[in-house]
């Protein structure tokens, strides 16, 4: 397929799909959004940002588990955003040496969303499988900085 029949392809996707997709730079849904600008310190902030990460799990276990894999490419995309948004966010703001719950909570969940991931990975279609792997070891690499930080202090 040369690359115009793949973008009139995508295109005509993106007509039926009722418009353009979220952009990757907007990683929260409108109540986290609300949650997120409310939060007045970084242990607030990681709860919205597990928040939106089990979100985006769930909207990419359903798009395959239904075999709709239209969305994948965003939803991952978009996930990848988020773990580094909040990376960067956790590495400038997190100063104590006591480290918050929320923290621990969110390396548990990214933890257990690889692992689903992977597992959906195998259902995918062989063009996805960039974006998995991609997606998959950014996410790794996250949850091993996550890891440092909890336990050297």
């Amino acid at each position: 397929m040369s690359i115009v029949q793949q973008f009139a392809l995508l295109l005509s996707l993106l007509l039926q799909a009722g418009g353009t997709p979220t952009p990757p730079s907007e990683v929260f849904a409108p109540a986290e959004r609300a949650q997120f600008d409310k939060a007045d310190n970084i242990e607030k902030r990681i709860k919205v940002y597990q928040k939106a990460s089990v979100r985006l799990q769930e909207e990419l276990e359903t798009a395959v588990t239904k075999e709709n894999f239209q969305p994948v490419p965003d939803i991952l995309l978009t996930w990848k955003s988020l773990l580094s948004e909040s990376l960067e966010d956790i590495e400038a703001n997190l100063k104590s040496k006591k480290k918050p719950r929320a923290l621990i909570n969110y390396e548990i969940q990214l933890r257990k969303s690889i692992d689903r991931t992977q597992n959906l990975k195998i259902r995918a279609t062989a063009d996805l499988q960039d974006a998995f792997d991609s997606c998959l070891e950014l996410a790794e690499k996250v949850r091993r900085r996550f890891v440092e930080i909890l336990f050297n202090a």
